[in-house]
């Protein structure tokens, strides 16, 4: 019986997924065995026996993993998705970690390949930035130290087989996000978080700016705007309502000021500081890829991340956003859109 089960939930094979069974095949640890869920039938010669292909009809990733999830023979899930691979050693350090018994569940950072094209990478920059994520940037970037965590997302987190069972596995109604409440569920299932480790690297395509991004970034503040709204343990914290609250700041700040001048100077201030975050990204990305384009697009992007998430997380916290799965071109399998 293997350890681990890889899962790996997709619409239809595509390039991405392609890489992404190469890159497994090339892990340094070898008690593994793979599930991969499409929606239809499909064959792929695997040239090893590990590599298992089912198909499900046209249900969401979170229904896929849990159809792997009751037919993998593995102690320990190992969640990944079509677009991303796993670092060489991956397995090797969660063996490792997995020795504590009270581990019930792990996490690591989601990297950006390093053949990723510019717009891919520029896209990257914005994610990892703490001017975009706050707190949260250790999921995009290794951070230099391990920490108990609450919540991940599924494109690496691993968690033993028996535990998520006994959660009931990923809740079907919701997509994105169904990382978020299994998360959830087992933080109250065992009464604590559970470990991020910077050595668990997964390495992630990116959508490129701007629009894949940008709709790829609305999907996650509809849905993290109704969580803050349902499962506040978790969602509820300041830090996802800055873009919101800094929007409206925007847009009813100067009527605001009118009827109480005092307050233009705050109105001003708190710009200011933002502008001048604005221009230092805008430098460092110039710097970083020695293109003045490049520092432009990631100003704009982080602009418009901004209003985008801030827009659909108020959206999202007034009317549960409707599960809609990313359509894909029928004859490669690749996706069309963020």
């Amino acid at each position: 019986m293997p350890k681990f089960s890889i899962i790996i939930p997709v619409r239809k094979i595509n390039d991405y997924l392609k890489e992404s069974i190469q890159k497994i095949k090339e892990l340094d640890y070898k008690d593994f065995e793979v599930w991969i869920i499409t929606d239809e039938s499909e064959s792929f010669y695997f040239e090893d026996e590990r590599f298992k292909i089912i198909s499900s009809g046209s249900g969401n990733p979170a229904e896929k993993r849990n159809i792997a999830a009751k037919i993998s023979n593995g102690k320990i899930l190992a969640f990944l998705d079509d677009d991303a691979y796993p670092k060489k050693d991956w397995l090797t350090v969660a063996d490792i970690l997995f020795t504590d018994p009270k581990v019930y569940a792990l996490a690591g950072p989601t990297i950006t390949p390093q053949n990723a094209a510019l717009l891919e990478r520029l896209a990257d920059k914005i994610l990892e930035s703490p001017f975009i994520v706050g707190p949260t940037m250790f999921r995009f970037k290794p951070s230099d130290r391990g920490r108990i965590i609450d919540d991940s997302p599924s494109v690496n987190l691993l968690v033993r087989k028996d535990a998520f069972l006994s959660v009931g596995g990923f809740m079907t109604d919701y997509w994105p996000g169904e990382d978020t409440k299994l998360c959830l569920d087992l933080v109250r299932k065992f009464g604590g978080g559970f470990p991020y480790n910077p050595r668990l690297v997964v390495y992630h395509h990116r959508r490129e700016l701007l629009i894949p991004h940008l709709k790829q970034i609305s999907r996650y503040g509809r849905q993290r705007g109704q969580f803050a709204k349902i499962f506040p343990e978790t969602s509820r914290r300041f830090h996802y309502f800055v873009p919101s609250l800094f929007l409206l700041g925007l847009l009813l700040g100067p009527a605001v000021c009118f009827l109480i001048p005092v307050l233009w100077r705050v109105f001003f201030s708190v710009t200011a500081i933002y502008l001048l975050l604005l221009f230092y990204e805008f430098i460092k990305n110039c710097l970083e890829e020695r293109s003045l384009l490049a520092g432009y697009y990631v100003a704009v992007g982080i602009v418009l991340t901004h209003i985008v998430y801030g827009i659909n997380f108020i959206v999202g916290y007034i009317k549960k956003p409707e599960l809609q799965l990313k359509k894909f071109d029928t004859q490669t399998g690749n996706y069309v859109e963020g």
